[in-house]
């Protein structure tokens, strides 16, 4: 057993960096120690069906008791679930699956937000998700207390992933929830994921290169340009990185993709299974049998990922007894019924059910026809021209089909399918938490600013937005810029105002921050401006207005949007939070 020793790096004196990783489908952990960075643990022992299937990321589920405590994450909670439903004592336990795909869904987020359970019961999704991130966590430290002796959790430097195309309020979301979770906002790190997806595939060149192996990924030399497309079971995240001196990367392209992921096959896979035995009969089975249901899915899981979906192919599928019974009841439908419906491109022959590659392939085309036509949209960018090669990485980039779709579309491109791709986020993750500063700068995904309010101008302002104070009429909404949508800027670069107390001995000004799509817009009202939260900035209330100042600065080009307030007179700094 290894015994722990501090030493200062860019993580301060933290001894080991750990990364968790919430996804839609699987989440999962893994770690590296500050003298070992490169070597990489995750955990070996996630378990499904009883046991019989081993993994190395587990189901992104979560059951609660009826009193709403937690009880179970995992496939632990996927197997008692189904249990309950089997003895019909599911009645009143709320189990939420695929859940982190409502963080990119609610635009309106914020610490009260809701989400519903299976059943439609609903409960605060800051509490699922602080109680999925506290299961990791604790999961990651029973196991590393085992191998390293005398570690505490101050010892830990923590790295949660999210997908680049997140807004600020669901990263701010995330770190609102691994607050709750136990883990102190000076131990935590948000990373984007195909950003950590990149720093992994940077690594492994770098060992292709110490073992005199071929240069497969062909990524490490400098000004080399490559896309990586991070396709995981919710959403396709799509960036481009330039590799620059000192091992660094630039992000020269804002991140793009959308809800796209293995989970929309899977939404068509059960339309396809509905068509297949009917409606009715398939809804009975979703309510009466879950731990039948469960085996279908899992086994359509391994099937998703390992069939080429050649015209030749077949795809086997096992048929429950209680879906076969649901199906034979009604008038008396016999399977030769489906083959005829499906001019006998889908048979079944006892407890088979086999489907030609042809109709599976339909489940596939509509989140991997937007993949495609996204990426071949910011490939025919003039400055991405010269970007020939592409990444996949992600659990859904693990289907065969979708790398054979890839190699077809863009067979100017060298694709390049990392080994293990379905944990690149994760491992990459945990390189990041070492060195947070490795991209050095990224896109703005949008404009951001304040609303502030200017004194009037008869000239250019409208006569609605006027107000009166103490020291003269003003002008409301007013949008001051910060950044420009698309403006490239360096990781920590700083843009900075004075702000004035409006009215004497003012205690606080509360600044709305506000982003657009609009390169320059004038007013915080106009099209496309939205207001993403609230900075409440602490004054001298011992000043009149003209001598109560601060400078406000937001800073840019870390994973998160940052804000401090220096007061001019008193000198002292503030960093403050933006309230969603």
């Amino acid at each position: 057993m290894a015994t722990a020793s501090k030493q200062a790096t860019k993580t301060g004196t933290r001894m080991i960096v750990a990364a968790i990783d919430i996804g839609t489908t699987y989440s999962g952990w893994a770690y590296s120690t500050l003298t070992e960075p490169e070597k990489i643990y995750a955990n070996q022992a996630w378990f499904a069906d009883g046991g019989s299937l081993a993994s190395l990321k587990t189901a992104s589920c979560i059951l609660f008791t009826p009193e709403k405590e937690f009880k179970h994450f995992g496939y632990e909670a996927e197997t008692s679930f189904a249990s309950l439903a089997e003895d019909d004592e599911h009645w009143g336990w709320y189990y939420f699956r695929r859940f982190k795909m409502l963080l990119n869904e609610n635009h309106k987020l914020n610490r009260y937000t809701t989400i519903e359970d299976i059943s439609g019961k609903k409960m605060p999704a800051l509490v699922i998700f602080a109680n999925a991130i506290k299961f990791l966590k604790d999961n990651f430290f029973a196991t590393i207390r085992k191998r390293v002796t005398n570690i505490t959790d101050t010892d830990v430097i923590y790295v949660l992933t999210v997908p680049a195309i997140w807004d600020d309020m669901a990263k701010r979301f995330m770190r609102d929830a691994a607050v709750e979770a136990g883990i102190s906002n000076d131990q935590l790190i948000i990373a984007l994921e195909p950003e950590a997806a990149s720093i992994w595939c940077q690594e492994l060149q770098t060992e292709f290169q110490r073992s005199d192996d071929e240069n497969v990924l062909g990524i490490s030399a400098i000004g080399t340009r490559y896309m990586v497309v991070d396709l995981g079971g919710g959403t396709a995240d799509i960036t481009v990185h330039e590799r620059r001196p000192n091992n660094t990367l630039l992000e020269i392209h804002k991140p793009i993709g959308g809800p796209w992921g293995g989970t929309e096959v899977d939404k068509n896979f059960t339309k396809l299974l509905k068509r297949i035995f009917g409606s009715v009969e398939w809804e009975r089975f979703e309510q009466n049998d879950l731990e039948d249901l469960l085996h279908i899915y899992r086994d359509f899981e391994a099937k998703k990922r390992n069939c080429h979906l050649n015209s030749s192919d077949q795809v086997t599928l096992k048929v429950p007894s209680s879906l076969k019974e649901y199906y034979e009841e009604n008038d008396k439908k016999t399977t030769a019924e489906i083959e005829k419906k499906f001019d006998k491109h889908i048979t079944w022959k006892k407890d088979k059910l086999r489907i030609e590659a042809s109709v599976l392939e339909k489940c596939f085309e509509t989140p991997i026809n937007k993949i495609v036509s996204t990426v071949r949209e910011v490939l025919s960018k003039k400055k991405l021209r010269n970007v020939s090669r592409i990444i996949l990485v992600g659990g859904f980039a693990e289907s065969i089909y979708v790398q054979d779709r890839f190699k077809a579309n863009f067979a100017d491109k060298q694709i390049i399918i990392p080994p293990d791709c379905g944990l690149a986020v994760l491992k990459g993750a945990v390189l990041f938490g070492h060195n947070p500063s490795i991209v050095t700068a990224r896109i703005a995904r949008y404009s951001y600013g304040l609303d502030i309010a200017v004194p009037f101008d008869h000239t250019k302002h409208p006569k609605e937005k006027m107000v009166d104070s103490n020291i003269g009429k003003f002008c409301l909404n007013t949008f001051w810029k910060a950044v420009e949508i698309g403006q490239q800027v360096e990781d920590g670069y700083v843009v900075s105002r004075i702000g004035k107390a409006v009215d004497d001995f003012q205690r606080k000004l509360v600044l709305n921050v506000v982003k657009s799509t609009q390169n320059d817009p004038l007013f915080t009202t106009d099209k496309g401006c939205e207001v993403i939260g609230e900075i409440v900035v602490p004054m001298d209330c011992t000043l009149k207005a003209d001598d109560n100042a601060v400078e406000e600065m937001f800073i840019f080009g870390g994973t998160e949007l940052r804000f401090q307030a220096k007061h001019i007179t008193r000198g002292d700094t503030h960093v403050l939070n933006i309230d969603l």
